[in-house]
C-alpha cells in the first residue's frame, strides 16, 4: 500500500518536471494587440527614420521597413510571433513574423524585438503577439500591448537627370599624330611644308637660269 502510493507519488513528480521542462521555470504564454496608436501610419510618417542594420537594415528602393518592441520584459517575456495585417492597394494581406520572408525576432539590450519589410506605402491594419510572458489589465480593463517603435521608410530612386551628349557622326574628328618629326609624329607636317617650299625655290631657280641663257643666246645671234 506503501509501496503504491510512493509510485503515484514519483510519476506525480515526473509529470511535474516534464511539464515545465529543463530550460527553468515556465513562463504562461499569452497573446497581446499592437497598441492602438501605431495602427494605419505609413512608415514614412512614423517618427524619425531609423535603418538599424540589426534590424532590417535599410532603406531599400520600394520597400519599407518595419521595428517592434516588446515592454515590460520582466512580465511579458518575449515575442514567439506576430501575424500582421496590411492594408495595401489590392486588398488586406496578413504576414507573420518570423515565417514571412524578410523578417525576424531577436533580443536588443534585454528587450524582445521584431521587423518585417514591406512593399512601401503600406500600413498597418491590425496586429497580435504571441509573447511568452502573460498580460495584466489596469482597472480600466486595457490589456498590456506592444509597440511599433520604428521605422526605416523606403528610399526614393530618382531617374536619370542629365542626358548625355549626342556625338556628331557628320564631321570626322581630326587627329594629329604625336611624336618627335624623326618618328613620323606631329613633326610630320612641319617637315613637309618646309620640303615643298624649297622644291618650289629649286625649280624657280631652275627657270631662272633657263631664261638667262635664252637671252644671252639671242644677243649671241643679233
Amino acid at each position: 500500500m506503501r509501496g503504491s502510493r510512493l509510485v503515484r507519488l514519483g510519476a506525480a513528480v515526473a509529470a511535474g518536471v516534464l511539464a515545465i521542462g529543463p530550460g527553468g521555470p515556465a513562463y504562461a504564454a499569452d497573446t497581446i494587440d499592437i497598441n492602438p496608436s501605431h495602427r494605419n501610419i505609413p512608415a514614412a510618417d512614423f517618427g524619425a527614420p531609423n535603418c538599424d542594420p540589426n534590424f532590417g537594415g535599410g532603406p531599400y528602393p520600394g520597400r519599407d521597413v518595419w521595428v517592434f518592441v516588446l515592454p515590460q520584459p520582466n512580465q511579458l517575456g518575449e515575442f514567439t510571433s506576430i501575424t500582421i495585417t496590411f492594408n495595401t492597394p489590392n486588398g488586406p494581406v496578413n504576414l507573420t513574423i518570423p515565417d514571412a520572408d524578410d523578417s525576424g525576432i531577436a533580443e536588443d539590450n534585454g528587450a524582445s524585438k521584431a521587423w518585417i519589410i514591406t512593399t512601401a506605402g503600406w500600413t498597418i491594419s491590425d496586429a497580435s503577439a504571441n509573447i511568452t510572458g502573460e498580460a495584466t489589465e489596469d482597472p480600466n480593463g486595457r490589456r498590456d500591448t506592444f509597440n511599433l517603435t520604428h521605422t526605416c521608410p523606403a528610399s526614393s530612386t530618382p531617374g536619370p537627370t542629365n542626358t548625355p551628349p549626342t556625338a556628331d557622326v557628320t564631321t570626322p574628328a581630326v587627329v594629329t599624330p604625336s611624336g618627335a618629326p624623326e618618328t613620323g609624329g606631329g613633326g610630320g607636317q612641319e617637315t613637309g611644308n618646309v620640303a615643298l617650299g624649297a622644291g618650289a625655290i629649286v625649280l624657280a631657280g631652275a627657270a631662272g637660269i633657263g631664261l638667262i641663257a635664252v637671252a644671252r643666246r639671242r644677243r649671241a645671234d643679233g
